[in-house]
């Protein structure tokens, strides 16, 4: 058989072209993105046009009430201009007197609002020396146009926010291609290169579609975030109820995103074949403990009943991976249940494995759903699983942990009376570490 030798400065080349091909991707992405945020700030801005008019009494000065509104309401950077049909300009909340204006009736965004009922349109301010973002709203009489214009940096501003996450991704994705690298280096058999550069391709797409993932799971938490530090930092927040209510909510979005790049650093390292696991004697009874009462008080919240049995069972193991392992299985069967409900666990070894049993009497999994309850990212239930804290990531650890050991884990559930997972991790893998 022919041999041919690769070499690791080709391999790490490959990698570096994989990295260069994510963060195109992901430059790519932001830019719509971006885009998508634009609209959002103009959905808000016709929201708040809206409370503007409602507060305005036409038959009493504007140009005096639309100041009040400003002054009380409104931040500093926001300003609104009440333009006539034939655009005269009749109120600005950043004038004293708008006599001797120019006619506002030119504007994209005026023009806009006269034809379908509102517009938008971003262009550089002479007078103020920034871009800004307009938005204009026909009045329900139809008798004016109200606009609002406020600074807006746009994708510059988002790419701010998304531009840490990129550089992690290129390292993580970089730092994947090298261990790949390591690897597959040396004298490789040529009936087999063709097989490994499918596999290297499917791994490739791999990462690219949990970065992708990882992102669009990491932009609500960091816009949450973003939007309540800005109400914060602007004053816009008044009374102290409501500003400790704003700080509150930063920490719980804060700890989801922690969580959720703890489980991300974990599947990674669990990918990774070199990465180093510190094995030790493992008693799973003292863990299956430890693990059901920290969980008491998230299934005491849920009004669920938790409870385990394991013998004197014992394994060459990680005790940080048996304990993600129990904990990722019985916070699943805590979070998809209902008041009342129980989660039992059960540990028990044999000459030939050990096998961990999960059951719950909760809501249960739809069949075409438990195909995919081991994927990435996947939720059956997106608005539970969020309300709880969960990361969609929970099983996927659970699935890459058990195969770590060489073993398996299945799930059989019935819609509307539970589910149980079975865990089996053979002695012969187990023996090998």
């Amino acid at each position: 058989m022919k041999k041919i030798m690769i070499k690791n400065p080709v391999l790490v080349r490959f990698g570096m072209i994989l990295v260069l091909a994510l963060a195109i991707s992901s430059i790519v992405s932001s830019f719509f993105l971006g885009s998508r945020m634009r609209q959002e700030n103009v959905e808000m801005m016709e929201k708040t046009i809206s409370v503007v008019e409602y507060t305005l009494n036409t038959d009493k000065p504007l140009q005096e009430q639309l100041q009040k509104v400003h002054a009380s309401a409104l931040d500093a950077n926001v300003r609104v201009t009440i333009i006539a049909k034939d655009g005269t300009v009749l109120a600005d909340s950043d004038l004293k007197n708008v006599d001797g204006m120019e006619n506002h009736l030119d504007r994209q965004e005026v023009k806009e609002a006269l034809e379908k009922g509102e517009g938008s349109s971003t262009r550089y301010s002479e007078s103020l020396g920034q871009e800004m973002l307009y938005v204009a709203k026909l009045s329900e009489d139809g008798k004016a146009i109200i606009r609002m214009s406020i600074p807006y940096t746009g994708l510059f501003r988002y790419m701010i926010v998304v531009l840490p996450l990129l550089l992690v991704g290129m390292i993580v994705a970089f730092a994947v291609s090298v261990a790949v690298a390591a690897r597959y280096s040396g004298y490789i058999r040529s009936d087999e290169i063709k097989r490994q550069m499918v596999q290297m391709e499917r791994d490739r797409k791999i990462r690219q579609e949990f970065f992708s993932n990882a992102s669009h799971e990491l932009k609500t938490p960091i816009t949450s975030v973003r939007g309540y530090a800005e109400l914060l930092s602007q004053d816009f927040v008044k009374d102290e109820a409501t500003r400790k209510d704003f700080l509150a909510r930063i920490l719980k979005e804060t700890e989801h995103m922690t969580s959720l790049i703890d489980d991300i650093l974990m599947i990674s390292r669990l990918e990774s074949k070199d990465a180093e696991v510190t094995l030790s004697k493992v008693n799973l009874k003292s863990v299956l403990d430890e693990v059901l009462e920290s969980l008491t008080p998230q299934a005491a919240s849920c009004k669920v009943e938790i409870s385990g049995s394991c013998g004197n069972v014992i394994l060459q193991a990680s005790l940080q991976q048996m304990r993600e392992l129990l904990s990722n299985l019985i916070s699943n069967g805590i979070k998809y249940n209902h008041p009342g409900g129980h989660v039992w666990t059960k540990i028990w070894q044999e000459p030939e494995a050990v096998y961990i049993e999960v059951k719950d009497d909760g809501v249960g999994i739809d069949p075409e759903d438990q195909k995919r309850v081991f994927e990435r990212f996947f939720r059956v239930d997106k608005g539970r699983s969020r309300k709880m804290g969960g990361t969609g990531l929970g099983l996927s650890i659970v699935k890459h942990i058990t195969a770590y050991y060489g073993g398996s884990v299945r799930l059989t559930s019935e819609p509307g009376a539970g589910s149980t997972f079975f865990v089996e991790i053979p002695m012969s893998g187990i023996n090998k570490m």
